[in-house]
Order: structure tokens, then C-alpha cells, then sequence
């Protein structure tokens, strides 16, 4: 066996010993389980369940923040791209890459638009 090997045969076992010590240690010395009638409720913290559940949730937040992350990703592949194909422009190849990116930023757009516009039909 070559050194790569044995190193990593060497952690995968000391990985393997630290994990089942670990829970061996953990059943040996942690705190006792105590069973209480109030685990079996709706909430196991303990609290009692007040009101209803079905409350009117805005959600325009987190559409907000999924748009954004959609941008951020946008600006991440953009970022990247314009990064390896400014070797391609030094040879004179611009057209195809820069296609393939218009294309990309268009239908990432439009997935944006959509979701902002709502569940509306895109086409209506």
C-alpha cells in the first residue's frame, strides 16, 4: 500500500473509534432520560398548545428572499463565466459563450418575473 492509503486507513479508524466512543462515553456518563406526560403533546417542549394553528402566514418575505438568492447565484454564474471566457475573447471566440450567457440571464429573469408576479399564468 502507498502512503495515501494507509493515512487514510489510519483516520477512517480513528473516525470510526472517536464516533462509537462517543456515544458509548454519551450512554455511560450523560444525564438520565426523565419520561413526562407532557412529551406526548403536541409540543414536546413541554409548553401547552395555545390557539389555533391555522393562522393566515404572510409568506411575501420569503419570496423575496428566494429572488434574491436566485440573483446571487445569477451574479455567481455570471462572475464565473466572465472569468473563463475572457480567455476565449483573447482567441476571437466571443460569440457562442456570450449567446450562451444572454440566454441564461434571459430565462433566470424570467423565472424572477414569474415569481414575482405571483401564480398568475405567464402568457395571461
Amino acid at each position: 500500500m502507498d502512503a495515501g492509503t494507509e493515512s487514510f486507513l489510519v483516520f477512517a479508524v480513528i473516525a470510526f473509534a472517536f464516533g462509537i466512543g462517543s456515544i458509548i462515553l454519551n450512554r455511560m456518563l450523560g444525564a438520565r432520560k426523565v419520561k413526562s406526560y407532557l412529551q406526548d403533546l403536541t409540543y414536546e417542549c413541554g409548553e401547552e398548545a395555545e390557539g389555533s394553528a391555522m393562522v393566515d402566514f404572510p409568506t411575501h418575505h420569503y419570496v423575496f428572499a428566494i429572488v434574491f438568492v436566485a440573483v446571487d447565484v445569477l451574479g455567481f454564474f455570471l462572475a464565473l463565466w466572465a472569468v473563463s471566457l475572457t480567455v476565449l475573447a483573447k482567441l476571437g471566440v466571443w460569440l457562442i459563450p456570450a449567446l450562451v450567457v444572454g440566454v441564461f440571464t434571459a430565462v433566470s429573469l424570467l423565472g424572477i418575473y414569474y415569481v414575482l408576479r405571483g401564480e398568475q399564468s405567464l402568457w395571461v
